[in-house]
C-alpha cells in the first residue's frame, strides 16, 4: 500500500450578530429537557426527533444558509445538505471522548459559549493533534471521519450546536 498525503481543508467561519443569536439560543436551549448522555451535561441527540427543537429552528432560520451557501461555493458545489444537528452543553468535568462520524462528509461545530481556547474541540489528524485558532461565534467546519474529542471543562459552561454535512454534485 502506498499513501499519498492531500491537502485537508478546514474552515472557520465567523457567525454574524453572534451577541444576539447566543442569547437568544441558550434562552431556547435552556427550554430543552434534561438529558445527560456519556459524559457532557447536557444534549439533545437521544430525544425523540419528534421533540420540538425551537433552538435548531432559530439556527436554520437565521444563522446557517450564508453559512453553507458560502462554503458550497468554496467547494464549487451545486448545493448543500445537512444530515443532523443537535446541541451539547459541557460543564462539572463534562467532556465527549474521542470518536469520527459516519456517513457524512463534514463535522460543524458552532461554538454558542467558549469559555477559554483551552474548550476548543480536539482534533486528530493522522495520529497528531492539530492546532488551530476559533473564538466563540465560530462554527468550525473539518473532515467527517477526523477523530476529535470535546475536553473536560470545569467551573464554566460551554455550549456548541454541532451539525454533520455534505456537499452535493449533480
Amino acid at each position: 500500500m502506498e499513501i499519498k498525503n492531500i491537502k485537508c481543508n478546514f474552515i472557520i467561519t465567523k457567525v454574524k450578530n453572534h451577541k444576539k443569536h447566543k442569547k437568544i439560543i441558550l434562552d431556547l436551549i435552556d427550554k430543552m429537557p434534561e438529558t445527560k448522555f456519556r459524559d457532557y451535561s447536557k444534549g439533545d441527540w437521544h430525544l425523540s426527533k419528534e421533540h420540538p427543537r425551537e433552538y435548531l429552528e432559530y439556527f436554520y432560520n437565521n444563522i446557517i444558509d450564508p453559512i453553507m451557501n458560502k462554503q458550497m461555493k468554496y467547494f464549487k458545489a451545486d448545493r448543500w445538505k445537512i444530515l443532523n444537528c443537535w446541541f451539547q452543553q459541557y460543564h462539572d468535568g463534562g467532556f465527549h471522548k474521542f470518536h469520527n462520524h459516519e456517513q457524512t462528509n463534514w463535522t460543524n461545530v458552532y461554538y454558542v459559549e467558549l469559555p477559554s481556547s483551552k474548550d476548543l474541540t480536539k482534533i486528530k489528524e493522522n495520529g497528531k493533534l492539530y492546532k488551530y485558532t476559533a473564538k466563540e461565534g465560530d462554527i468550525i467546519t473539518f473532515p467527517a471521519h477526523l477523530l476529535h474529542t470535546a475536553p473536560a471543562v470545569n467551573n464554566k459552561r460551554k455550549t456548541v450546536i454541532a451539525f454533520n454535512s455534505n456537499f452535493l454534485y449533480s
